[in-house]
């Protein structure tokens, strides 16, 4: 009985020895042009979170560390939780879950997500819509927030 017990007091302990916490900072709530509703909140992690990719250079496997975290509710209500990853495209934030089947592109005011192909691999897009809400949020004041003034011709210095 003992030995049941540390068995399963184990494998609880290691289930949750790579749970990673992290704090929603913002959350934003995006349409598609038909009306589906994406909902994507933004997050930052206690410890950096690794992930791969391949240089597009030298072909090797590199590393990518990053605290920045989204989870996202899709139309049909399914979440998903994706990691910064490196992007290679011009502009936005790119994201992408652990078990690869997910991406999620944040670029401002729109954001895509893209999920990958069973039979290719590849990612295809699965929803692209543009902000239509942001919830409040105060942000607590830290110590990189400087006071913008201006100076006597009105111009910010």
């Amino acid at each position: 009985m003992e030995t049941a017990r540390a068995v399963v007091l184990s494998a609880i302990v290691t289930a949750f020895a790579g749970c990673q916490s992290w704090e929603v900072r913002q959350a934003n709530i995006f349409s598609d042009e038909d009306g589906r509703i994406v909902r994507v909140e933004y997050g930052r992690s206690e410890s950096v979170h690794r992930n791969k990719f391949i240089s597009p250079v030298t072909g090797k496997e590199m590393d990518f560390e990053s605290k920045l975290v989204v989870r996202v509710t899709m139309p049909d209500g399914d979440r998903f939780t994706a990691w910064q990853c490196m992007n290679f495209l011009r502009s936005g934030t790119m994201y992408k879950t652990d078990n690869e089947q997910w991406m999620v592109l944040a670029n401002g005011f729109s954001t895509i997500v893209y999920a990958r192909e069973k039979d290719s691999g590849r990612y295809a897009e699965a929803y692209r819509g543009v902000l239509c809400e942001t919830t409040d949020k105060k942000a607590a004041k830290d110590d990189r927030w400087r006071d913008l003034k201006k100076d006597s011709r009105g111009k910010w210095k």
